[in-house]
C-alpha cells in the first residue's frame, strides 16, 4: 500500500472517531449566577466565595437591581450551595461592616442578595 494512502486512511478515521466521541467529550456545564448589591451609600464592600475575592460592589441602590448590573458584583458557578464573606473597605472612621453566609446558586437563575446597613 502506498504511504500517502496509508497516511489519508488514517486521518479520515481519526476524524471520523474523533466526531463520534464529540458529545462524549465536550460536555455542556450547566451554571447559574449570583448578585451581591447594597442600598446604602457607604465604602466600597468586597466580596469572598470560598475564600477567594470575587469583587467589589461600588454602587447602591434603593431596591434590587436587574442581575449583572455595573457596581454590583454578580458571579456564575456551578449549582450548588457556597459559603461567602462581605467586607466593608475601611473608612478610618467606623469599623468595617461584615456579612456571611451561604448562597445557593441554581442552575440558569440568578439569585441576589442585598447587604443592608
Amino acid at each position: 500500500m502506498n504511504r500517502k494512502i496509508f497516511i489519508l486512511i488514517l486521518l479520515i478515521a481519526g476524524t471520523a472517531f474523533m466526531e463520534s466521541c464529540e458529545g462524549f467529550l465536550d460536555e455542556d456545564v450547566e451554571y447559574g449566577s449570583f448578585m451581591f448589591w447594597s442600598n446604602f451609600d457607604g465604602p466600597p464592600i468586597d466580596i469572598t466565595i470560598e475564600g477567594s475575592s470575587v469583587g467589589t460592589i461600588t454602587a447602591f441602590f434603593e431596591e434590587a437591581p436587574a442581575c449583572e448590573t455595573s457596581g454590583c458584583v454578580t458571579v456564575e458557578l456551578g449549582p450548588g450551595t457556597y459559603n461567602f464573606k462581605a467586607l466593608e473597605q475601611s473608612n478610618n472612621v467606623n469599623t468595617p461592616r461584615e456579612w456571611s453566609g451561604t448562597i445557593t446558586i441554581r442552575t440558569n437563575q440568578c439569585g441576589k442578595l442585598g447587604l443592608t446597613e
